[in-house]
């Protein structure tokens, strides 16, 4: 996997080859970042709510917002003046959106039974919404199996 840091001939660690895999990884690689966009996506924005929604603590949900922000994930909501009234996603943000539905059907195959499950309704034709990852090309469901790197493509 491109995150995993490669070892030099002397057995160090070295930095994972930068692919854009990589980029997107390390951009949600910590514990919190991917339930505070979901604390979001769910209608969060206050500091306060993203705090009682994510259980992060204070310090680390602050360095995180600080974090997906700067990487353009969030954006700051300001006050006339010039508090921080709240967070939202940004397009890229919301794209990311995406990224968590496919996850979330991971999580209903593969979690306990009493686990509740969430269901999204899909406004558009008002059926609850499965997340299916297809090839852009064929349109066939993609598989674990089915993939092979581009020639071309950085190694990891």
């Amino acid at each position: 996997m491109s995150n995993q840091p490669n070892r030099s001939t002397d057995g160090l660690k070295t930095k994972p080859q930068q692919d854009s895999l990589a980029v997107a990884l390390d951009a949600v690689n910590d514990r919190w970042s991917l339930h505070i966009v979901r604390a979001l996506a769910f209608g969060a924005s206050r500091y306060t709510e993203i705090l009682r929604a994510v259980g992060a603590p204070r310090d680390v949900l602050a360095a995180r917002l600080r974090k997906l922000t700067e990487t353009g994930i969030l954006q700051a909501r300001d006050t006339e003046n010039g508090k921080v009234a709240g967070y939202e996603l940004t397009q890229k943000g919301k794209d990311l959106g995406q990224v968590i539905l496919v996850l979330k059907r991971w999580g209903d195959t593969y979690s306990e039974d009493d686990v509740p499950r969430v269901d999204f309704i899909h406004n558009v034709c008002g059926q609850v919404f499965v997340a299916d990852v297809r090839c852009q090309a064929c349109g066939r469901p993609a598989r674990s199996g089915e993939f092979s790197f581009d020639q071309e493509s950085p190694a990891c």
